[in-house]
């Protein structure tokens, strides 16, 4: 497969949108999932703006001032290369409605090609929580399904098992992916998990063992979960690697699904020591008498180095990240010879550990490498072809059209805010449209920005396409998606298609039909306090955006208390799309001067209106 150079200029398809601020719903979902990519959504810049230059990226990769794999030998390949990722929370891409970001199957399955060209032989680990946190169903099992595609395609040997996989429903998860394709990696593994009997009072009456059930396709088929499992291939290491679930995740995920447990000491703790006691004893006794030991703890560090000190058979530890962004370098245990790795979420970044045999055993080196946009699939057909993630992604859009994943998401619409407190209105969504006949300047303001067109975005995005029919991206591409009378689809709802007046204000036919009813008019302005309430004019809110954010205390110690409670509330909407993750360069004192609305010319207002 083609990759693009890590060590080159990023391409036009990175050009990064000027977005504003998003006139996000007050409650609207941060579209966490999204699938856009940059060169969708350039072309929808702010009337009157340039491009902004490419987001640049430095010629050769670093991470912590030295370039990618700086530290490894330079004239050896390593014996073994383990790719190491977990906690992807059914993160299949990053949206792409922004630049820089991270991750996706498509970025992973390029690096990991990339290193299969340096002729380094690579092997796939992965902790868990391949599921997602929230969201619909069945689009979470058609994520799960299509991620353990991916990864059989990259070349992963095994999976653990974490919270987010059980809340989705294991047996779901299982029946999708490893009951149709027995024996056959990658191999999910969760050594100490249990089936259970249950008495009426929750009691443990019964356990059963992974065989007993997990049974695979038939009798001569391994069972779909396993307590481990050894890799040996010619003229390379063997190595075994062993999952267990640790007591911080054990105790959430008996609480989600009362027919699995773990095994407990005599005062109900869970304990994971004779399980890895009995793996660690079948393991030596295994034709190909590993040396090397994985151990993927799904658990907290604190726990995962209690454990690394326990059983120093273990060499290399992946255990759960407490934050988002993982740290450079492992953590050693056992004077150095162990190494605990965490690798963040969302598979923004993975590690790769080296392994190196020596006189004196092994060797392992380390790099974090962070999944940007030097890891996209180089334009042409050809090249998108080649790239099986990205193929799979394609078929995973395809899915979510024609099993119409979209009415679910707006199946069980809930109440905006104005619909709660005046109920007797009952307000619903008119679309922008319908705000011009006596806000045509505002909607004139708005027509110049790219939440005017934001459903056309949708509907350009290539790599994959078919993104209008997702609701993952439409709740912040449309309008109301989530309340009653909201967007359903752009054939039900077209007024509704794109990011419109709405998103902010709330349904709006309520005060369409009385403009002069204060009341109405205070819930279009949730971010008010009192009716005077302001945000800063735009020329102050520019002269900010200016400045450095650690530098701007002078200036924003001129607006008055209510101006920042005012800019915070905004911010905290706008925050809901524009999250650090979907638009990490987000900065209200920039974007907001160019989607500024506030006291423009009076047009067609009824007396009285304001």
């Amino acid at each position: 497969m083609p990759v693009r150079n890590p060590d080159a200029p990023p391409s036009n398809a990175a050009y990064r949108v000027v977005a504003g601020v998003l006139l996000a719903a007050v409650g609207c979902l941060a579209a966490a999932f999204l699938l856009a990519r940059p060169a969708t959504l350039s072309s929808l810049l702010v009337a009157g703006d340039p491009p902004d230059e490419p987001t640049p990226v430095a010629k050769v990769t670093t991470v912590g001032g030295l370039r990618l794999f700086s530290t490894w030998p330079a004239d050896q390949a390593p014996d073994l290369a383990f790719v190491l990722t977990g906690q992807t929370y059914g993160y299949v891409s990053p949206c792409g409605c922004t630049s820089p970001q991270k991750g996706g199957l498509e970025r992973r399955a390029n690096l990991i090609e990339s290193l299969r060209v340096k002729g380094w032989p690579v092997v796939g680990l992965d902790l868990g929580d391949i599921a997602p946190e929230k969201g619909v169903h069945k689009q979470n099992l058609l994520k799960y399904r299509t991620t353990m595609k991916a990864l059989a395609e990259m070349g992963y040997v095994a999976v653990g098992l974490g919270e987010y996989d059980f809340t989705t429903q294991l047996f779901e998860l299982l029946t999708s992916y490893t009951l149709n394709n027995p024996g056959k990696p990658p191999l999910v593994l969760s050594a100490n998990l249990q089936g259970v009997e249950r008495a009426p009072d929750g009691k443990v009456t019964k356990a059963y063992g992974l065989g007993e059930f997990f049974p695979g396709g038939d009798a001569k088929d391994r069972p779909m979960v396993e307590a481990f499992e050894v890799v040996a291939k010619p003229a390379r290491p063997p190595f075994a690697v062993v999952s267990v679930v640790g007591p911080s995740v054990a105790a959430k995920v008996a609480g989600v699904d009362k027919q699995f447990d773990f095994p407990r000491d005599v005062e109900g703790n869970v304990t994971v020591a004779a399980t890895i006691r009995d793996a660690l004893a079948k393991i030596d006794r295994h034709p190909a008498r590993p040396q090397f030991r994985v151990l993927l703890y799904v658990g907290q560090l604190a726990e995962a180095k209690a454990v690394a000190a326990a059983f120093p058979q273990f060499q290399l530890v992946l255990c759960q990240s407490d934050d988002s962004e993982p740290p450079t370098y492992p953590t050693p245990a056992n004077d150095g010879r162990t190494q605990i790795v965490q690798v963040g979420h969302k598979g923004q970044s993975v590690g790769v550990v080296g392994l190196f045999k020596s006189a004196t055993g092994f060797e392992l080196k380390y790099q974090l490498v962070p999944l940007k946009e030097e890891y996209l699939t180089p334009a042409g057909e050809e090249a998108a072809k080649k790239n099986a993630a990205l193929q799979l992604l394609e078929e995973y859009t395809k899915a979510v059209k024609d099993e119409n994943l979209l009415a679910i998401f707006t199946a069980k619409q809930i109440q905006h805010a104005t619909q709660v407190r005046h109920p007797e209105e009952r307000a619903t969504y008119t679309g922008s449209a319908a705000c011009a006949k006596c806000h045509a300047a505002e909607y004139a303001k708005w027509s110049t920005t790219p939440h005017s067109h934001a459903y056309e975005a949708l509907e350009k995005a290539v790599r994959p396409g078919l993104r209008q029919f997702d609701g993952e991206c439409l709740v912040c591409h449309t309008t109301g998606m989530e309340y009653q009378s909201g967007f359903k689809d752009a054939v039900k709802t077209p007024q509704l298609k794109n990011n419109g007046c709405e998103n902010c204000h709330g349904p709006g036919s309520a005060h369409s039909a009385k403009p002069n009813d204060k009341a109405l008019l205070m819930s279009l302005s949730p971010w008010k306090s009192k009716p005077s309430d302001r945000l800063p004019d735009p020329e102050t809110m520019e002269e900010i955006g200016k400045v450095r954010e650690v530098d701007r205390g002078p200036l924003t110690a001129k607006l008055t208390a209510s101006q920042r409670k005012v800019a915070d509330n905004v911010f905290g909407m706008c925050r809901k799309c524009h999250d650090g993750e979907n638009d990490p360069k987000f900065d209200l004192y920039t974007y907001m001067p160019k989607v500024y609305h506030s006291n423009l010319k009076a047009t067609g207002l009824p007396p009285g209106a304001k």
